[in-house]
């Protein structure tokens, strides 16, 4: 099957996933700015199962897993692993679900796979702005917007039902974009549902931004002021009032374009009970209900 022996199946890392996570030995060779993530290791409590027999035989037994917390599962070291292990555990079980989250290429092979089972997936492409210079800069090692838009397009058109990854900390709106412009791009090549998150970024991401001296990524800084302590790391994000404001600003103008909005509560757990928006707090689907 041509999977690597580094992949590991660890233990949940957002108690609002509920499902393993597939973590690759192959991590971003250019990682985005704000991320650290693919610094982390797992130790061999939090690890489930390593290596390809043993991965497949232990994920059959769940309703689904997350590709993936610590590198993006569609790199180019990884995509072949990916393809092989949703090929093969769908053989294994019919009713597992993917949550896939990706900021790459999708390969049309794989999409055609996601295509044909496209509803026992959850596809997620983050495209956090239409700014594509600012996102270069923070995301260095990630597809351009316009090949997101792309394969966005191509699965929507295949039936995959695509949710956008939106963070408004990423927009520095100037003369030139508009709050609206993003929903209405994603409207167009049919999205119809996004997650909005901030994300917390650490201090050590953060002094690697500001080190840059560039006018658009301190705008975008500016934005993360407070300092918080979430459910796998500690940093900066929006204080609270200043996310609701931004959060309801664009779930506002998504819902005019078409598009059910909520926002990500992995690392927003303290707007619970403290706003009326849209709250995304489980990872759900239809086949999760089934015995």
């Amino acid at each position: 099957m041509g999977l690597e022996n580094t992949i590991k199946l660890v233990k949940p890392i957002y108690p609002c996933q509920a499902v393993p996570v597939i973590a690759f030995g192959n991590r971003c060779p250019k990682v985005c700015l704000y991320c650290d993530l693919c610094q982390r290791d797992f130790s061999k409590t939090n690890t489930l199962a390593s290596g390809q027999e043993s991965i497949l035989k232990t994920l059959k037994k769940y309703k689904g897993a997350y590709f993936s917390a610590v590198s993006d599962c569609f790199l180019p070291a990884n995509k072949q692993t990916t393809h092989n292990l949703l090929k093969e555990i769908w053989k294994l079980n019919p009713d597992f679900v993917p949550l896939i989250v990706t900021k790459q290429i999708i390969p049309e092979t794989t999409i055609k796979l996601l295509i044909k089972n496209k509803h026992r997936v959850v596809v997620q492409i983050s495209v956090p702005s239409l700014n594509n210079k600012l996102v270069s800069i923070l995301e260095p090692g990630a597809a351009t917007i316009a090949d997101r838009l792309k394969t966005i397009k191509k699965l929507s058109a295949g039936g995959v039902a695509v949710t956008a990854v939106v963070m408004p900390w990423f927009n520095v709106y100037d003369k030139s974009e508009k709050i609206e412009d993003l929903p209405k791009k994603l409207a167009q090549i049919g999205i119809k549902r996004c997650i909005l998150g901030t994300g917390v970024l650490p201090e050590e991401q953060r002094q690697k931004m500001l080190e840059l001296k560039n006018k658009l990524v301190i705008e975008a800084l500016k934005q993360l002021s407070q300092i918080k302590k979430v459910t796998t790391k500690v940093g900066y994000t929006m204080p609270i009032k200043k996310r609701i404001l931004s959060f309801s600003k664009m779930v506002k103008v998504c819902k005019k374009f078409g598009i059910k909005a909520r926002i990500c509560t992995a690392d927003n757990l303290d707007l619970i009970n403290k706003t009326k928006l849209p709250l995304c707090v489980k990872f759900k689907h239809p086949y999760f209900l089934k015995d």
